[in-house]
């Protein structure tokens, strides 16, 4: 099987069924990849990471969207036409895939999001993972020791979007409008948050705090956690994805390349992982439904000189 190609193949093939509205041939996958259909299908979910079927799924979902806005279409029609057996299965899924109903897309206003089709000679891997993201920016800085000081929370990976909400829930912003006068933060831009995370017991789980950075001896409000961090050399990245989940999904993959690249080293012993949400780079562009970029910090080792 000529893996590029049969890919792409395919994708033209599942683009094609997806206007026309007709069923997945697995006869037809065969024939394209020369290969069992269902060899292919996990194939495809490793490269890719979305199943032929989501894939078909989201496709038609994304063109119902635009032919509702751009197109004098009844809701019922456009279910029908592209595969869905009732009014009530499409609005459910169009819903769960657009965040508004199909209704709601006719107004000419109204954002859409789009799933495009895969480009298979356009993706990137590093390790045998697809990167969804993209490094825009690394540079490298000589920071002051300083205190991170917020919300501390013991957390993982799938349970920390919860701990973000909690934070915006809390009264910890207020309290640290408290310490807007002693804040060491010259080297981040105006922002919506900042998380450090350290102490990864595994690939799952670690600390957080949820705040600010301040000057080393500032008394701390009650009820928030202070962690020291040391002076030395960072390396301060902006990565960009069409959203989220995507960023996040690659960063660590993009930012130990980039690091490896530009002659560095990460500083393991001292580690910490900084994410930083700007006002600039992630909160308007996402407001607007664009793409977003996540600024990051981590500790790179000094070069003996």
């Amino acid at each position: 099987m000529n893996s590029s190609k049969a890919f792409d193949d395919v994708i033209l093939y599942l683009e094609k069924i997806i206007i026309d509205g007709c069923e997945i041939d697995n006869n037809e996958i065969s024939k394209i990849t020369m290969s069992p259909a269902a060899l292919f299908q996990r194939i495809f979910i490793f490269v890719s990471g979305i199943s032929i079927s989501d894939y078909v799924r989201k496709r038609r979902l994304t063109l119902a969207g635009h032919e509702l806005k751009n197109n004098d279409i009844s809701v019922l029609n456009a279910a029908i036409k592209y595969g869905f057996q009732s009014h009530s299965s499409f609005t459910r899924a169009f819903k769960e895939h657009h965040g508004i109903t199909p209704s709601e897309a006719k107004v000419k206003s109204t954002k859409l999001n789009d799933y495009l089709p895969i480009n298979f000679s356009e993706m990137r891997f590093i390790g045998g993972k697809r990167i969804m993201a993209e490094m825009k920016k690394i540079i490298y800085k000589e920071t002051d020791e300083r205190l991170m000081v917020g919300m501390y929370r013991e957390t993982s990976f799938s349970k920390v979007g919860n701990v973000w909400q909690d934070f915006f829930q809390s009264d910890v912003i207020e309290k640290l409008n408290m310490l807007s006068d002693v804040k060491s933060c010259d080297d981040i831009d105006a922002n919506d948050g900042i998380g450090l995370m350290y102490n990864f017991i595994d690939n799952q789980n670690f600390n957080i705090i949820i705040g600010d950075f301040v000057q080393t001896g500032t008394e701390i409000p009650e009820g928030l956690f202070a962690k020291h961090i040391p002076k030395g050399l960072t390396a301060q990245v902006q990565i960009e994805g069409n959203n989220i989940a995507d960023i996040l999904d690659s960063a660590y993959l993009l930012i130990t390349e980039a690091v490896e690249k530009t002659g560095e080293e990460i500083d393991y012993e001292n580690f910490y992982w900084c994410e930083v949400y700007t006002h600039e780079r992630y909160s308007v562009p996402l407001n607007r439904g664009e793409k977003v970029i996540i600024d990051y910090i981590m500790p790179v080792k000094a070069k003996n000189k």
